[in-house]
């Protein structure tokens, strides 16, 4: 099969039967990029301490997450890009604080820019039996054809020539925070010392929301449309007793 021909794999002959593909594995991929990372760490002082962090990664992989598929069977162009779950930069925060009346705070930050998406036509175009199919760039409006945020892509291409993971995510921020106080109960000279402890913790303090989930289909209403997200804030109390 002539792989500069795309609408070949639509007619190829089978080797089993018709509409039957058979697919190999490759057990390798190749992965290229830069890290970057800066930090700052501070518990010498005794009333509080923290660690700040920031990490910059650049990677390009042409190897899709999970055993994924490429588009197509006969060429690797457009596969390499950002891995499914690399944000390229990343803050984080890690801090405790001793407050008045024996109480301590500690939180926990962590901020990142949005995972990359791959955008998909929703079908199977090059009727290889996955439906991993991107669109192609279109130079002028028409049928099958959506403006979106990337421009004018189509969805009447085989093998389009919109590169793997073009999309972006939202990004996330989780500021998660624990304040607490306990109490000893019985003397210092107890064999058996008994703790209380009472604990007031946060989830997703801010109440940021967080997607986790977006349309993918360009030919979709919910295309790059928010789909699903994280648990919003949370509050609990606990109790502990020590004996």
């Amino acid at each position: 099969i002539d792989p500069s021909n795309p609408f070949a794999a639509l007619t190829a002959p089978r080797p089993i039967s018709p509409n039957e593909n058979i697919f190999q594995y490759e057990a390798t991929g190749h992965l290229n990029g830069d890290v970057l990372f800066f930090g700052i760490d501070q518990h010498s002082y005794k009333q509080f301490g923290f660690f700040l962090g920031y990490l910059y990664s650049n990677f390009t992989c042409d190897a899709p997450a999970n055993a994924g598929f490429a588009q197509s069977a006969y060429s690797n162009w457009g596969e390499a890009a950002r891995p499914e779950s690399l944000s390229r930069n990343r803050a984080f925060l890690f801090g405790n604080l001793n407050l008045p009346r024996k109480l301590q705070l500690s939180v926990q930050m962590d901020a990142q820019s949005g995972q990359p998406y791959n955008i998909t036509t929703g079908a199977d175009n090059n009727g290889n039996g996955v439906f991993n199919d991107r669109p192609s760039y279109a130079s002028a409006a028409g049928e099958g054809v959506y403006a979106t945020r990337f421009g004018l892509l189509s969805v009447n291409a085989v093998d389009g020539n919109v590169p793997r993971n073009l999309g972006a995510m939202p990004s996330l921020v989780h500021l998660d925070a624990n304040l607490s106080r306990s109490w000893k109960i019985g003397s210092q000279k107890d064999d058996n010392p008994r703790n209380l402890a009472l604990d007031l913790r946060s989830a997703n303090l801010l109440n940021h929301t967080n997607i986790s989930a977006v349309g993918t289909i360009v030919s979709a209403p919910t295309f790059s449309q928010p789909l699903a997200a994280e648990s919003a804030r949370r509050l609990e109390l606990g109790i502990r007793f020590n004996f």
